[in-house]
């Protein structure tokens, strides 16, 4: 049966005419204002305490899980990179030897050509004084 306030009221009223005020006073103060079996126990608190404490070991243990599954597929994407690393340097270094290979004959059909250029373009410029030299004389 619960003890509401009026019946608390009751009780210290009676119980200062026999204890006297202040000890009923101590004496009320040291009672619960709610029912006895809703007051929690250490053993209460400890159990509560337990499956908290359980609860929360379970759902640490899967972000544990988790974040193992995301550690191992940035192992394997990080596997990914070192062979397309190993692959994009074996094909520069590929391309550098063709090119190396092809930089000596680049260097023999420039100067060909910086060859012909010169000989059409001292061809051209013997013409040309030819025919000043030409006008000019008669």
């Amino acid at each position: 049966m619960l003890v509401d306030e009026t019946r608390r009221l009751a009780l210290l009223s009676r119980l200062s005419e026999v204890l006297g005020e202040e000890e009923a006073k101590t004496l009320i103060d040291s009672l619960p204002p709610v029912r006895w079996e809703q007051l929690a126990t250490k053993d209460d608190v400890k159990a509560s305490e337990d499956r908290i404490r359980t609860e929360m070991n379970g759902k640490f243990a899967q972000v544990d899980a988790e974040f193992a599954r995301v550690h191992t597929r940035i192992d394997g994407l990080e596997h990914k990179m070192d062979g397309l690393e190993h692959k994009m340097e074996a094909g520069f270094e590929s391309m550098r030897g063709e090119i190396a290979e092809h930089r000596g004959e680049i260097a023999l059909q420039m100067a060909r050509l910086t060859r012909t250029m010169v000989f059409i373009m001292s061809g051209f410029m013997l013409t040309i004084w030819g025919t000043m030299l030409g006008i000019g004389l008669t």
